[in-house]
């Protein structure tokens, strides 16, 4: 293997990339994940080869075609990061197959095996074996004496890409197993070492495709100064913590027709009900709850609309918004009017995508990050002092379907649930929610926190809480 000044250059990263590789190297968060479930057809299920050889020929073909996957940080802990290529990809020591102690049943509302392998995931940074091994892994997780159906969880380093990217990576490796699925033989080894395609470069950073205008207008402060509940101050070390929440697809989908017709996008009414449940479970001296909100930058980059949808890449903003016990005050999570909440949340989405600039983008927050020469000296600035938010909510959407371009028939592998995850970030919000929707039309909900942040009834609180409110759609 080169000495890492010996790779290949690719280019500097941008700002908001510093951001991710500066937490990376401080420990202060370390990845991100999207797993999906995949399953055979049963439909028209030709015989294909081993499930291993179909998953090692599938994630070449795919790798192949992003160079983003061979890139590695160098110099994280300076002002002058880049990105590297490795000159190959050995998929033996970059994807891990593991079999289930229990069999996945996925009606079930929750899969504590998979929140178990995931939690450790996202314990796990990319420094070791550095040089070597790409800041991406894979996780195949398996019933035992199943061959039809798996569980792939990509964990990857966000400055190699953000949310969105892992619906992406997965919809690439099933239109990958879609092809290997008809044409590889049975008895031939797929090669296990990738050497990406000469053709594919790595794409320009945020600043390259948006102009990311600096608003010249301060937002307003709150006209009252209410106290606010964020948890524990910030503190190192970061141990993450992680659960999650399954909602059928007749749940989801009965949920997503009442925000259709109250005018309320998916975001805005979880955020409601997040809200909701935490005052109804946080001492009656929290008055207030602010929300960070991710919102995904790609309609807006200088770039062909087919390879924004297809980049795997670091592309997005955030907003917040403020929660008033007061407008919570008679409201449980059993019976609850979430959409005065799911209106206001609506507003301030709207109002951030309506407050442009003269060139026709929205205002964004990390624009300002362009004016700050070295991001670790904010983030170490931060130990000890009060977090900004209670919670984030990320939502990724859904799961793009598929057919088959030559039959227009549904595609041989599909995917169902699908699940969103990330790491405990040091200085972020107390609670992180990451929510994704699978092909079946399932939602799930994900929990993050960092250990010693919450009392440790927390998340269990707010999962029982959020479970009970979708209890009415049954």
């Amino acid at each position: 293997m080169a000495h890492i000044e010996q790779l290949k250059k690719l280019r500097p990263l941008g700002k908001l990339e510093q951001v991710s590789t500066s937490c990376h190297h401080l420990g202060f968060f370390n990845n991100v994940g999207l797993s999906a479930h995949y399953k055979l057809s049963s439909s028209s299920s030709p015989a294909v080869p081993d499930l291993r050889q179909l998953i090692y020929a599938a994630t070449g073909d795919l790798v192949r075609k992003h160079r983003i996957l061979f890139a590695i940080p160098v110099n994280e802990d300076t002002t002058n990061t880049y990105f590297a290529a490795l000159p190959s990809i050995n998929l033996n020591r970059t994807i891990t197959f593991l079999q289930r102690s229990q069999p996945f049943i996925p009606n079930e509302g929750e899969d504590k095996e998979l929140d178990a392998i995931l939690e450790d995931q996202h314990n796990t940074n990319f420094k070791s074996d550095y040089g070597t091994l790409p800041f991406w892994r894979l996780i195949i997780l398996q019933n035992p004496g199943v061959e039809k159906e798996f569980t792939a969880s990509f964990i990857y380093h966000h400055a190699i890409g953000d949310g969105v990217s892992g619906l992406v990576f997965h919809n690439a490796l099933r239109d990958s197993l879609e092809t290997a699925s008809s044409s590889l033989s049975l008895d031939v080894k797929t090669e296990r070492t990738v050497v990406a395609d000469s053709d594919t470069s790595i794409l320009p950073p945020l600043e390259e495709l948006h102009p990311l205008p600096i608003n010249p207008t301060s937002p307003s402060p709150p006209a009252k100064k209410l106290k606010e509940w964020t948890g524990n101050p910030i503190h190192t070390p970061c141990k993450s913590r992680f659960s999650s929440l399954y909602l059928s697809p007749s749940v989801s989908n009965t949920f997503f027709q009442e925000c259709k017709e109250k005018n309320a996008s998916v975001t805005s009414a979880l955020s409601s009900v997040i809200a909701t449940v935490l005052f109804s479970i946080l001492p009656p001296t929290a008055e207030a709850l602010t929300c960070i909100i991710p919102v995904s930058l790609r309609p807006w980059l200088k770039l062909p609309r087919e390879v924004t949808n297809d980049a795997i890449g670091t592309y997005f903003d955030a907003t917040n918004v403020q929660f008033t016990r007061a407008d919570h005050k008679s409201q449980d999570s059993s019976s609850t009017d979430i959409w005065a909440g799911a209106e206001q949340v609506s507003k301030v989405i709207n109002d951030y995508l309506g407050n442009v600039s003269p060139s026709g983008e929205p205002y964004t927050a990390v624009a300002i990050f362009k004016t700050i020469e070295d991001v670790s000296v904010i983030f170490n600035s931060m130990i000890g002092n009060p977090r900004d938010a209670a919670f984030e909510v990320t939502n990724v959407g859904l799961f793009p379907s598929s057919t088959n371009p030559q039959t227009e028939s549904a595609p041989l592998w599909q995917v169902e649930k699908v699940m969103l995850s990330r790491s405990a970030v040091v200085s972020g919000a107390a609670v992180t929610v990451s929510v994704a929707t699978g092909g079946n039309g399932s939602m799930t909900v994900g929990f993050t926190w960092q250990d010693g942040v919450l009392e440790d009834d927390v998340i269990d609180n707010v999962s029982q809480g959020v479970r009970k409110y979708f209890n009415r759609y049954q």
